[in-house]
Protein backbone atom coordinates (compact mmCIF):
# COMPACT_ATOMS: atom_id res chain seq x y z
CA UNK A 1 0.00 0.00 0.00
CA UNK A 2 3.03 2.25 0.42
CA UNK A 3 3.42 2.14 -3.38
CA UNK A 4 0.11 4.03 -3.86
CA UNK A 5 0.21 6.41 -6.81
CA UNK A 6 -2.28 8.26 -9.02
CA UNK A 7 -3.56 6.57 -12.18
CA UNK A 8 -1.62 7.18 -15.41
CA UNK A 9 -2.08 10.54 -17.19
CA UNK A 10 -5.44 10.95 -18.90
CA UNK A 11 -6.79 7.86 -17.13
CA UNK A 12 -9.76 8.27 -14.81
CA UNK A 13 -10.14 5.82 -11.97
CA UNK A 14 -8.69 4.34 -8.84
CA UNK A 15 -5.19 4.97 -7.53
CA UNK A 16 -2.70 2.25 -8.35
CA UNK A 17 -0.24 0.16 -6.34
CA UNK A 18 2.60 -2.11 -7.42
CA UNK A 19 0.74 -4.95 -9.17
CA UNK A 20 3.35 -7.63 -8.50
CA UNK A 21 3.51 -6.89 -4.80
CA UNK A 22 -0.26 -6.67 -4.45
CA UNK A 23 -0.73 -9.98 -6.29
CA UNK A 24 1.87 -11.66 -4.09
CA UNK A 25 0.16 -10.34 -0.95
CA UNK A 26 -3.30 -11.38 -2.17
CA UNK A 27 -2.13 -14.90 -3.00
CA UNK A 28 -0.54 -15.38 0.42
CA UNK A 29 -3.54 -13.90 2.22
CA UNK A 30 -6.01 -16.04 0.30
CA UNK A 31 -4.01 -19.16 1.12
CA UNK A 32 -3.79 -18.19 4.79
CA UNK A 33 -7.53 -17.52 5.13
CA UNK A 34 -8.38 -20.72 3.30
CA UNK A 35 -6.02 -22.76 5.48
CA UNK A 36 -7.08 -21.30 8.81
CA UNK A 37 -10.82 -20.88 8.32
CA UNK A 38 -11.69 -23.06 5.33
CA UNK A 39 -12.58 -22.14 1.77
CA UNK A 40 -16.26 -22.16 2.64
CA UNK A 41 -15.78 -19.57 5.39
CA UNK A 42 -17.13 -16.03 5.33
CA UNK A 43 -13.60 -14.65 5.57
CA UNK A 44 -12.31 -16.52 2.52
CA UNK A 45 -15.41 -15.72 0.45
CA UNK A 46 -15.38 -12.04 1.40
CA UNK A 47 -11.72 -11.76 0.49
CA UNK A 48 -12.32 -13.24 -2.97
CA UNK A 49 -15.02 -10.62 -3.53
CA UNK A 50 -13.02 -7.75 -2.08
CA UNK A 51 -9.74 -8.32 -3.89
CA UNK A 52 -10.54 -8.58 -7.58
CA UNK A 53 -7.74 -6.77 -9.40
CA UNK A 54 -4.05 -6.68 -8.61
CA UNK A 55 -2.63 -3.19 -8.79
CA UNK A 56 -5.66 -1.23 -7.55
CA UNK A 57 -5.44 0.63 -4.26
CA UNK A 58 -9.13 0.27 -3.36
CA UNK A 59 -8.94 -3.52 -3.69
CA UNK A 60 -5.97 -3.52 -1.32
CA UNK A 61 -7.96 -1.46 1.20
CA UNK A 62 -10.91 -3.84 1.03
CA UNK A 63 -8.69 -6.92 1.21
CA UNK A 64 -6.88 -5.59 4.26
CA UNK A 65 -10.24 -4.85 5.90
CA UNK A 66 -11.32 -8.49 5.50
CA UNK A 67 -8.00 -9.73 6.86
CA UNK A 68 -8.24 -7.34 9.81
CA UNK A 69 -11.77 -8.56 10.60
CA UNK A 70 -10.65 -12.19 10.53
CA UNK A 71 -7.67 -11.39 12.73
CA UNK A 72 -9.81 -9.44 15.19
CA UNK A 73 -12.36 -12.25 15.50
CA UNK A 74 -9.65 -14.87 15.88
CA UNK A 75 -7.70 -12.97 18.55
CA UNK A 76 -10.87 -12.38 20.60
CA UNK A 77 -11.92 -16.02 20.46
CA UNK A 78 -15.06 -15.45 18.39
CA UNK A 79 -14.31 -18.16 15.85
CA UNK A 80 -15.51 -21.73 15.76
CA UNK A 81 -13.14 -23.90 17.73
CA UNK A 82 -10.15 -25.31 15.91
CA UNK A 83 -11.70 -28.77 16.27
CA UNK A 84 -14.03 -28.04 13.38
CA UNK A 85 -11.07 -27.15 11.16
CA UNK A 86 -8.34 -29.55 12.21
CA UNK A 87 -8.71 -33.27 12.83
CA UNK A 88 -6.18 -35.93 13.70
CA UNK A 89 -6.11 -37.13 10.09
CA UNK A 90 -4.78 -33.81 8.78
CA UNK A 91 -2.31 -32.83 11.50
CA UNK A 92 0.63 -33.68 9.28
CA UNK A 93 -0.83 -31.74 6.35
CA UNK A 94 -1.36 -28.67 8.53
CA UNK A 95 2.19 -28.85 9.86
CA UNK A 96 3.47 -29.25 6.29
CA UNK A 97 1.58 -26.09 5.36
CA UNK A 98 3.15 -24.35 8.35
CA UNK A 99 6.58 -25.54 7.24
CA UNK A 100 5.95 -24.22 3.73
CA UNK A 101 4.86 -20.84 5.08
CA UNK A 102 7.94 -20.73 7.26
CA UNK A 103 10.21 -21.47 4.31
CA UNK A 104 8.54 -18.66 2.37
CA UNK A 105 9.27 -16.22 5.19
CA UNK A 106 5.80 -16.16 6.78
CA UNK A 107 6.80 -17.38 10.21
CA UNK A 108 3.92 -15.53 11.92
CA UNK A 109 1.31 -17.53 9.99
CA UNK A 110 3.31 -20.72 10.51
CA UNK A 111 3.22 -20.17 14.27
CA UNK A 112 -0.57 -19.79 14.22
CA UNK A 113 -1.06 -23.02 12.28
CA UNK A 114 1.30 -24.96 14.54
CA UNK A 115 -0.52 -23.50 17.56
CA UNK A 116 -3.86 -24.74 16.23
CA UNK A 117 -2.46 -28.27 15.91
CA UNK A 118 -1.09 -28.07 19.45
CA UNK A 119 -4.41 -26.83 20.85
CA UNK A 120 -6.43 -29.54 19.14
CA UNK A 121 -4.02 -32.23 20.35
CA UNK A 122 -4.39 -31.03 23.93
CA UNK A 123 -8.17 -31.00 23.58
CA UNK A 124 -8.20 -34.60 22.38
CA UNK A 125 -5.86 -35.59 25.22
CA UNK A 126 -8.22 -33.98 27.74
CA UNK A 127 -11.18 -35.87 26.33
CA UNK A 128 -9.20 -39.11 26.39
CA UNK A 129 -8.11 -38.59 30.00
CA UNK A 130 -11.43 -37.47 31.46
CA UNK A 131 -10.63 -33.76 31.83
CA UNK A 132 -13.81 -31.68 31.86
CA UNK A 133 -13.50 -28.84 29.38
CA UNK A 134 -15.26 -25.46 29.36
CA UNK A 135 -17.08 -24.30 26.24
CA UNK A 136 -13.96 -22.55 24.96
CA UNK A 137 -10.96 -24.26 26.56
CA UNK A 138 -7.66 -22.41 26.66
CA UNK A 139 -4.28 -24.02 26.10
CA UNK A 140 -3.01 -22.92 29.51
CA UNK A 141 -5.97 -24.47 31.30
CA UNK A 142 -5.76 -27.76 29.41
CA UNK A 143 -2.02 -27.89 29.96
CA UNK A 144 -2.44 -27.39 33.70
CA UNK A 145 -5.13 -30.06 34.02
CA UNK A 146 -3.18 -32.64 32.02
CA UNK A 147 -0.11 -32.06 34.19
CA UNK A 148 -2.24 -32.42 37.35
CA UNK A 149 -3.44 -35.78 36.10
CA UNK A 150 0.20 -36.76 35.47
CA UNK A 151 -0.50 -37.32 31.77
CA UNK A 152 2.91 -35.70 31.34
CA UNK A 153 5.52 -34.22 33.66
CA UNK A 154 6.32 -30.62 34.59
CA UNK A 155 9.07 -30.38 31.98
CA UNK A 156 6.57 -31.11 29.22
CA UNK A 157 4.12 -28.69 30.85
CA UNK A 158 6.70 -25.89 30.69
CA UNK A 159 7.45 -26.71 27.07
CA UNK A 160 3.74 -26.51 26.19
CA UNK A 161 3.56 -23.14 27.97
CA UNK A 162 6.45 -21.87 25.83
CA UNK A 163 4.87 -23.14 22.61
CA UNK A 164 1.52 -21.58 23.49
CA UNK A 165 3.23 -18.28 24.24
CA UNK A 166 4.67 -18.09 20.72
CA UNK A 167 1.28 -18.93 19.22
CA UNK A 168 -0.44 -16.22 21.32
CA UNK A 169 2.13 -13.59 20.36
CA UNK A 170 1.64 -14.45 16.68
CA UNK A 171 -2.16 -14.32 17.02
CA UNK A 172 -2.01 -10.89 18.67
CA UNK A 173 0.47 -9.34 16.27
CA UNK A 174 3.37 -9.12 18.71
CA UNK A 175 5.83 -9.69 15.89
CA UNK A 176 8.94 -8.34 17.61
CA UNK A 177 8.63 -10.71 20.58
CA UNK A 178 9.62 -13.90 18.74
CA UNK A 179 11.82 -14.80 15.80
CA UNK A 180 11.76 -17.07 12.80
CA UNK A 181 14.13 -19.41 14.62
CA UNK A 182 11.65 -19.61 17.50
CA UNK A 183 9.04 -20.83 15.01
CA UNK A 184 11.51 -23.34 13.52
CA UNK A 185 11.94 -24.76 17.02
CA UNK A 186 8.20 -24.57 17.64
CA UNK A 187 7.35 -26.63 14.56
CA UNK A 188 9.88 -29.28 15.52
CA UNK A 189 8.57 -29.53 19.08
CA UNK A 190 4.89 -29.53 18.09
CA UNK A 191 5.47 -32.27 15.54
CA UNK A 192 7.34 -34.37 18.09
CA UNK A 193 4.71 -33.80 20.77
CA UNK A 194 1.83 -34.68 18.45
CA UNK A 195 3.62 -37.79 17.17
CA UNK A 196 4.32 -38.98 20.72
CA UNK A 197 0.70 -38.47 21.78
CA UNK A 198 -0.81 -40.11 18.70
CA UNK A 199 1.35 -43.14 19.31
CA UNK A 200 0.56 -43.24 23.04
Amino acid sequence: MATQRPPPPNVVGDDRVDSDKSQEWATSTSQLLGSLFGRDSEYYGRFQLAFRYAGYYSDMVQGVAVLRAAWNDYSKGYLIEAKSLITAEVFDDILEQAQHLLEQGYHHAAAILAGCVLEDTLRKMCQRNGVTLPAKPKVDGMNTELAKKAVYNTLVQKQITWLADIRNKAAHGQWSEFSGQDVVNMLFEVRRFVTDQLEA
